[in-house]
């Protein structure tokens, strides 16, 4: 896990595969700039415009240094802006993921994330396979494992009732989701970097491609890359292809094929444009091929404020560490 001098969530995502199939975000971040430390938040809320202010001029500083850069500088105003995004301080949704080859694998939470302490808090809704990605739960559902609560305190990750009751790991699966709603507002992390590829076709549409690569130490896997693909006309994201590298799932310098990852079906939330369908394909020079994953996101809100409380690791839950490759 990389040290709180530095300041991105990445992203991975590994479907098919028989390990937990999903994004890798690390779980700290930086402490607020020294000139704005005075103003401190009461749990984890809408943080000081100030910290909001200095936050924004550093990333917008940063991406706009290259082309690269400056393509998703546009896309993250295209999708609202990130002072809007930083300025909510907290987010709130249901993630629904399901591996299609794999449905006792499906993992479906309620999670709650501070955005500025990249704590995370989440409750399983475990509802049996059958029920569609992102459906409702019926009041009389029965469940095919036990329900979990899990999360990340700001230095270590936990779970309740065992270790057995999640499909995969709670120092993975904390921030995953989060930082997968978050593109492309999280692409502005510091520690980030940005290189222009050649412009490529999908679904009949060519997009401009920027892939992101990260500096050493930055998160449990710096060695992710992921390439996103946006709209030339209204510079939204559509896409991104990447690797998971996470180094509990796969040995030194080994990663997951490489997958794509479409975003559909739109939805505003408090002035931020995200999207609630997510779903991936195998990928190959050919381009997309059969599809393995399906997310559903609902019940989005941003804004609120919860204490502290609801992200301290319950006493007898387990810690969940970074596991070694086997």
């Amino acid at each position: 896990m990389r040290s709180a001098s530095a300041f991105v969530l990445s992203l991975a995502l590994a479907c098919g595969t028989s390990e937990p199939s999903s994004p890798r975000p690390s779980t700290e971040r930086e402490e607020p700039a020294p000139a704005v430390r005075e103003e401190t938040r009461d749990g984890a809320s809408p943080p000081p415009a100030a910290w909001v202010e200095a936050r924004v001029e550093e990333s917008l500083a940063r991406m706009n240094a290259s082309d690269a850069g400056r393509l998703v500088a546009q896309s993250i105003e295209a999708h609202g802006g990130l002072a809007t995004w930083l300025s909510k301080g907290t987010i709130a949704f249901e993630f629904d993921y399901r591996p299609l080859a794999q449905p006792e694998r499906r993992m479906r939470t309620y999670q709650r994330v501070d955005l500025w302490s990249a704590r995370a808090h989440h409750e399983e809704i475990g509802a049996l396979p059958s029920t569609p990605v992102g459906g409702a739960v019926a009041p009389d559902a029965t469940f095919d494992s036990p329900l979990a609560t899990f999360g990340w305190d700001g230095q270590e990750a936990w779970i309740t009732p065992s270790a057995e009751a999640f499909p995969s790991t709670a120092r993975f699966w904390s921030l995953t989701p989060y930082f997968f709603l978050g593109m492309p507002f999280v692409a502005a992390d510091p520690g980030t970097r940005y290189e222009r590829l050649a412009d490529a076709e999908l679904d009949g549409i060519t997009h401009q491609l920027v892939k992101l690569t990260y500096e050493d130490g930055t998160g449990d896997a710096p060695d992710d890359y992921y390439v996103l693909y946006l709209r030339p006309d209204t510079h939204r994201l559509a896409a991104l292809r990447y690797v998971v590298s996470y180094p509990g799932f796969f040995a030194p310098g080994a990663h997951s094929p490489e997958k794509l990852m479409r975003f559909t079906e739109p939805t505003t939330a408090a002035g931020l444009l995200l999207a609630t369908r997510l779903d991936t394909y195998a990928w190959s020079e050919a381009g997309p091929g059969e599809k393995v994953t399906e997310i559903g996101i609902s019940r989005i809100t941003l804004g609120e404020s919860w204490p502290d409380s609801i992200f301290v690791r319950p006493e007898g839950a387990e810690v969940s560490a970074l596991a070694p490759a086997e």
